[in-house]
């Protein structure tokens, strides 16, 4: 059975025309983004395992991969020479998930796909493109997977059927693709590895303890560095609004968010704006003028 039959001869013709562009892969999770991609890269390298582990590096930008890993690790594979013939002439970096990278980090990638066209090409696998910067999206060349469509079923990653009705017909769901119950997570928002922990664990921390302006610096930091930005607080107060009795904490939840939002947009730098947020959360007398 062969599966997206029309974008693999896509893929195999910009290898033998030997001009491959930066690629975004976007689709539903269980599409066979990631399977398109592998064996794309292995084709471009003609199979050859020793080059695929030189001039190629896989990175998962959901697991904490933040600016600093685009300035350092990045950067630094992506400057490096390439000393190869043929099709596979260049280096090659696949991201998954890079839509979870903050806007800083976002914005250096775009960078680094500018600075090293000439000797490196960009894959990056993502759900939803409209979470990626607009200046990255019009450097890649778009290719859209739908999960396939076989017999009237719906084809998932893990060789499972299920109907247009969304049933699985006694058959197990695909792993990772099951619906959060509501509550799962006590209607606070994952982390970016999908657990219950991560940002509510950290946040929910800071409502125990006195917090002071070095504290909330040291959150910032290490939140930042896992990839979170200052839209996620933000989302964790919208959430956290439904957990709220009090309809003064509420109206005061609902001022935040509306300073907020309107005062994003004057912050260039994502730290800041969730030093800001934090502070206006967690120490005492912040909002007292709101």
């Amino acid at each position: 059975m062969d599966l997206h039959k029309t974008i693999k001869e896509k893929l195999a013709y910009f290898i033998e025309q030997n001009k491959i562009p930066h690629i975004l892969f976007h689709g539903p999770a269980g599409s066979g983004k990631r399977t398109l991609v592998y064996k794309f890269v292995s084709d471009i390298y003609e199979n050859d395992k020793q080059l695929i582990k030189n001039y190629t590096m896989f990175a998962d930008c959901a697991h904490g991969k933040g600016i600093k890993f685009i300035r350092e690790e990045l950067k630094f594979f992506a400057k490096t020479n390439v000393n190869i013939q043929g099709s596979g002439h260049f280096k090659t970096i696949v991201l998954t998930n890079a839509d979870k990278l903050t806007t800083d980090a976002q914005s250096a990638l775009r960078r680094c796909i500018e600075l090293f066209s000439h000797n490196t090409r960009f894959f990056i696998i993502v759900e939803n493109k409209y979470n990626l910067l607009k200046p990255i999206l019009s450097r890649l060349c778009e290719i859209y997977i739908d999960t396939p469509n076989i017999e009237g079923g719906l084809y998932g990653n893990n060789n499972n059927i299920t109907n247009k009705g969304g049933e699985s017909g006694g058959l197990p769901q695909n792993k990772g693709e099951t619906t959060q119950q509501k509550g799962g997570c006590g209607g606070l928002p994952q982390n970016k590895g999908g657990g219950c922990g991560g940002l509510h664990q950290e946040l929910t921390k800071l409502s125990t303890i006195t917090v002071t302006n070095a504290i909330i610096v040291k959150l910032v930091n290490k939140l930042y560095e896992k990839g979170y930005s200052g839209l996620d607080l933000m989302h964790f107060l919208e959430q956290n609004i439904k957990a709220e009795d009090e309809a003064d904490n509420t109206l005061q939840t609902y001022k935040l968010l509306m300073l907020f939002h309107k005062i994003k947009s004057e912050f260039r730098n994502e730290q800041l704006f969730m030093t800001f947020i934090l502070t206006f959360m967690f120490v005492p007398n912040a909002t007292t003028n709101i």
